[in-house]
């Protein structure tokens, strides 16, 4: 298959990924705390083109890559063109080669779509500029237009909850395309071998890509993917993303963010979620007395002596609780539930989160040896 060739990419992990977001282990949304609006009020005015790319497009894209000069110079200089009257309707970005800037062609009517788009094509603009024109395989230039566009969305959450529900809803309609008519058409074209190259099959992946980076960007950044050219699929999470083919959908709801002026609610929250971890889980857990389970877990949330790990979209994956030597401060873990088969993730987590120097030791008192090294 060209696409696969294109891309150096297996069949069998584009099937795993595909996979993976239909049994609902791979999202596909943003802000999964945040649905989006079943309608949007027609509120929000957008000037013109010129302006919204001045005023928003340039310090959107430029916030999410810390302000660096080199992206502000890029920026400023996208060209713009509009669409020829005979020719498709359909939005682009021309890169005509090093020493000339990259050129976007687009119409511009004043809707929330247009600056969406707008957003994803200066954007491949920036890419192209980062990456000094050597050309990008397309799912990955697709990804990166991608995390424009969500770069978008998360400053108009912060700044301008209207603009915020509308490009939220934008986003969500388009999935439909991205992840509904597209997907089936990679999912056809993965089975059979001699499907001739379609722009469209880099999309479904492209997007929940842009989604898995988006989640990560504060510590892996995006410079890096905007300016590695022929080499950008390296940076895509395309194996993480097939490995959760096999995951079992996590169905709790996420988490929400922690609010300092209230810690008891956080505290709640917590041990619900543990208490819904193990309603799940079905082991140790379901034999204890209510007011006994209750008591512990209310125990381990003072002292602390309980760890609840998220995902990327905040929905609990596992807990672990532990006690702590008085005698020489070693750590033993009482109790780790993964019920989503994450029990590697929650270790991993977990020992960042104690960072332990000494001995951390596991009780299984159903193994012959009931006290074990954890790690």
């Amino acid at each position: 298959m060209d696409w696969l060739r294109l891309h150096g990419l297996d069949a069998r992990l584009v099937q795993d990924v595909l996979a993976a977001f239909r049994a609902g282990a791979l999202s596909s949304r943003p802000f999964p705390e945040q649905a989006p609006p079943d309608q949007v009020e027609d509120t929000v005015r957008l000037p013109a083109k010129n302006e919204c790319f001045a005023e928003i497009v340039v310090p959107v894209l430029a916030s999410g890559f810390g302000d660096d000069a080199d992206v502000m110079e890029a920026l400023r200089g996208i060209e713009f063109a509009e669409l020829p009257a005979d020719g498709p309707r359909i939005p682009h970005t021309v890169d005509p080669g090093r020493g000339d800037p990259p050129v976007v062609v687009m119409a511009w009517q004043g809707r929330v779509d247009d600056l969406a788009c707008l957003v994803h094509e200066c954007a491949h603009a920036l890419q192209i500029r980062l990456s000094d024109h050597d050309v990008m395989p397309p799912l990955a230039r697709e990804a990166c237009a991608f995390l424009g566009e969500l770069l978008l969305v998360e400053h108009a959450r912060r700044h301008d909850p209207a603009l915020f529900g509308a490009l939220l809803q934008s986003w969500t309609a388009e999935n439909a395309t991205y992840l509904g008519a597209d997907l089936v058409t990679l999912s056809d074209a993965l089975s059979d071998p001699g499907t001739a190259y379609n722009y469209r099959q880099n999309y479904p992946v492209a997007r929940l890509a842009a989604v898995q980076l988006f989640k990560r960007r504060t510590e892996c950044g995006l410079r890096d993917l905007f300016a590695s050219g022929r080499g950008a699929m390296r940076h895509l999470s395309v194996e993480s993303m097939a490995d959760r083919a096999g995951d079992v959908a996590n169905h709790l709801p996420p988490m929400p963010e922690p609010d300092a002026d209230r810690p008891r609610m956080d505290a709640y929250r917590r041990l619900g979620a543990r208490a819904l971890l193990d309603i799940d889980y079905w082991e140790g857990a379901s034999e204890a007395r209510i007011g006994d389970y209750y008591a512990s877990q209310q125990r381990h949330g003072r002292e602390p002596t309980a760890f609840l790990a998220l995902d990327d979209d905040r929905k609990p994956i596992g807990y672990a609780t532990w006690t702590v030597s008085t005698d020489n401060g070693s750590v033993t873990l009482t109790r780790q539930a993964a019920p989503f088969g994450n029990h590697l993730t929650l270790q991993r987590a977990l020992e960042r989160h104690l960072q332990a120097t000494g001995t951390v030791e596991a009780n299984h008192p159903c193994s012959a040896r009931a006290r074990q090294a954890a790690w």
